[in-house]
C-alpha cells in the first residue's frame, strides 16, 4: 500500500494512480486521469451482440456437438434383451441405447416400465431392420421349443 501525496488515500501496491485524484506516488497528477463523476457512460448492448466482444482464445475448448434425435426403436421384453439388441446394434455399427434399464425387474410387475431402446433418428431403418431379424429368430425358436 502507499498513501496518496495529495488526498492522503490509501491506495493498493498493483495501481499505478490514486484511484481517487489520479496522483501518482512521486505527486505527478496524470492528465488522462477521469474521475467515476465526469466518466462516459458504458453502453450496454444486449446479449449476443459480438461489437465488444474478446477475440476468440484457441486455448478454449471446442463446444460439443449437439445431442442426437433419439427415437424409440423397440419394446424389449426385459434389461437382458435390451442389453442383448445394444450389443448386436452396437456390432452393425449403429448407436443405440436401452433407457428404462434402470428399473430392474419392474418390467413384469408395471408394464410401462419396460426397457425402450432408443436409436439415431438417420439409423432407424436400418435398426428396425435387425429388431426385425432379431424377433423373426426369437418366434423361431419359441416354435421349436414348443413343438416338443
Amino acid at each position: 500500500m502507499w498513501i496518496c501525496p495529495k488526498c492522503g488515500v490509501s491506495v493498493e501496491p498493483s495501481f499505478d494512480v490514486c484511484w481517487s485524484c489520479g496522483t501518482t506516488a512521486d505527486g505527478v497528477e496524470d492528465p488522462t486521469f477521469v474521475t467515476a463523476d465526469n466518466a462516459d457512460p458504458i453502453e450496454d448492448h444486449p446479449p449476443g451482440d459480438l461489437r465488444n466482444s474478446p477475440p476468440k482464445s484457441t486455448l478454449e475448448p471446442e463446444w460439443p456437438a449437439p445431442p442426437f434425435e433419439l427415437v424409440e426403436c423397440y419394446r424389449p421384453r426385459d434389461s437382458a434383451e435390451a442389453k442383448f439388441l445394444v450389443d448386436r446394434l452396437a456390432e452393425n455399427g449403429i448407436m443405440a441405447v436401452a433407457n428404462g434399464t434402470h428399473m430392474g425387474n419392474m418390467e413384469y410387475v408395471l408394464p410401462l416400465f419396460s426397457p425402450r431402446l432408443e436409436v439415431r433418428a438417420e439409423d432407424y431403418a436400418r435398426a428396425r431392420g435387425l429388431v426385425d431379424e432379431f424377433e423373426l429368430r426369437k418366434k423361431a425358436r419359441r416354435a421349436d421349443v414348443e413343438a416338443f
